[in-house]
């Protein structure tokens, strides 16, 4: 499929390239056009009866319209039900292997569970030959990048990432057969027990060893401050007729209050930060939201807030651009966009009686918050959010908050395995790993778009060549260019959400305190100068 657009979701099961609910929609407006004519056709015929007849030729021509137009109605009526029906057929198919795959994930990991009983030193043996044989081969001269491809060649399958969601729901199993629960028992028990509870087990056990010593997913405090854009980034300078809105939108989005901070950041939120706005024309489609989206790079902005004066005058529309995964590493640094937060990310969306209820939100989101209340959003005022990889999980989590005015959202590749209860646009690519780290299961509310986009993998470049940023840049801009009516109701909904009013862009960089701060409060970390409160300078 690679280059099509697969969407499903939206709250049915259907499952289908996009051009087949295109022809479907085409299909319908043609069943009532001729339906239309149909009807204007007979009322005609009627008239000319009413009338003594004497039209002949004319109306035998007008019956015999009408009948050839209610015919074509039916037929446009059925082959839109049969494409319908197929859609439906293949989602169900879809389902049913999904369970099926679920279920030989979960035997597969028992079986495995079991066997490192009794396998647990051949095991050792084998991953100490795949040591001593990564040092033959330097020894040899024999370059690591010679294995890149294949490599690239294994995790680019459009089955990895469905595999990698079902393996991380089986965790449980796998440990239950280490420790010898009966398989009946283990299954059972392990369809209670998902990607989230398992990430939070993880977590609270790091937190309880104190990352090792080395702050291994254990989270921190985090804090933000204003930073100038990027010079000649994406909308960035006004291009209507509303450069006055622009300004007021750019004064207002620097304008952070005590009560708006309330509202919005759930967290120590800095009142009076200052932050100064750029010029943006609105956005048209979800590719436009997408090319603002902030590279994921060190150093850089990691979240970007637009202000767009509501219609009515009384509020701010806002839209949020939070971007992906910056630093790797499973050590919490400075920088609040790693894996330390994308773990609390996902084990955040455990239920009550989860382990997830234990821990605080991931420093990512906690950022996010912040800068929504360092630059004065509102109760009252609307928001749409979107975000790349780990951003695209947060921003997922943030729709779901009914204190935030979240009216929709897009998650470009992240592991967003949530219905929010608004609408949640997913874009996936499928030889994607990272969505798929989220868990296997999915809810049906959200849109989901796929597409495969990997490039070969003996050409240079990225491991997870399909997760690239500028890749799934692209595929947003097939969406705006579908004929899918769902997927042309979310490009609308974002065109529409700015009435075509120029705004104002701020950036944010978030920053994660070191874990001598969380020691000490008082005490500046590390023997640097401590983050103000109220300016985020040093």
């Amino acid at each position: 499929m690679t280059g099509e657009l697969i969407v499903s979701g939206g709250g049915s099961t259907a499952v289908a390239v996009d051009e087949l609910f295109a022809e479907a929609a085409r299909l319908a407006a043609g069943e009532a056009g001729c339906a239309r004519l149909a009807e204007l056709a007979g009322g005609l015929l009627g008239r000319l009866g009413r009338a003594g007849g004497g039209a002949g030729r004319s109306e035998h021509e007008l019956a015999l319209a009408t009948h050839q137009l209610t015919e074509a109605a039916e037929l446009a009526a059925d082959l839109g039900r049969r494409l319908e029906e197929a859609a439906l057929r293949y989602g169900s198919v879809e389902q049913r292997l999904g369970a099926l795959r679920s279920l030989a994930s979960q035997l597969a990991a028992w079986t495995l569970g079991a066997s490192l009983r009794v396998a647990v030193w051949p095991l050792l043996a084998a991953a100490g030959g795949v040591f001593l044989g990564d040092r033959l081969l330097a020894a040899l001269g024999v370059p690591r990048d010679a294995g890149l491809p294949a490599l690239r060649r294994l995790l680019v399958q459009p089955g990895a990432a469905g595999a990698l969601g079902a393996g991380l729901d089986s965790v449980d199993e796998l440990a239950a057969g280490a420790i010898g629960v009966p398989l009946p028992v283990a299954v059972s028990a392990g369809t209670l027990i998902e990607t989230p509870d398992t990430a939070a087990a993880v977590l609270l056990g790091a937190s309880a060893l104190g990352g090792l010593g080395r702050g291994l997913l254990v989270e921190g405090r985090v804090a933000v401050r204003p930073v100038p854009g990027p010079a000649g980034g994406p909308g960035t300078g006004v291009v209507g007729a509303s450069a006055g809105a622009a300004a007021g939108a750019g004064a207002a989005a620097g304008a952070g209050t005590a009560a708006g901070a309330g509202a919005v950041a759930g967290g120590s939120a800095m009142p009076g930060a200052g932050a100064r706005a750029v010029p943006v024309a609105p956005p048209v489609g979800v590719g436009a939201l997408a090319a603002r989206i902030p590279p994921p790079r060190e150093g850089g902005p990691q979240i970007r807030l637009e202000r767009y004066p509501a219609p009515d005058g009384t509020s701010g529309r806002w839209l949020v651009y939070v971007t992906g995964t910056v630093d790797p590493a499973l050590a919490a640094g400075r920088q609040p966009l790693d894996m330390t937060s994308n773990v609390h990310t996902v084990a955040g969306r455990g239920g009550n009686a989860s382990p997830s209820a234990l821990l605080e939100p991931g420093a990512g989101e906690r950022a996010v918050r912040q800068a929504l209340a360092e630059a004065g959003v509102q109760p009252g005022d609307e928001l749409i959010g979107i975000g790349y990889s780990g951003g695209g999980a947060i921003v997922a989590d943030l729709l779901g908050d009914p204190e935030l005015g979240f009216t929709a959202g897009a998650n470009l590749g992240g592991p967003a395995r949530v219905d929010p209860g608004v609408p949640l646009l997913n874009i996936e690519h499928a030889d994607d790993l990272v969505p798929g780290s989220g868990g296997g299961d999915r809810p049906l509310g959200p849109l989901l778009v796929q597409r495969e986009v990997a490039t070969p993998p003996d050409q240079p470049g990225p491991i997870l060549t399909a997760h690239e940023l500028d890749a799934y840049r692209r595929t947003a801009e097939l969406v705006d260019a579908s004929g899918d009516p769902r997927l042309a109701e979310f490009s609308a909904l974002v065109t529409d959400f700015t009435a075509g009013r120029d705004g104002g862009a701020t950036f944010w960089l978030a920053e994660r305190e070191p874990r001598s701060a969380e020691r000490d409060p008082e005490a500046p970390p590390d023997g640097e100068p401590g983050i103000s409160p109220s300016t985020g300078a040093r």
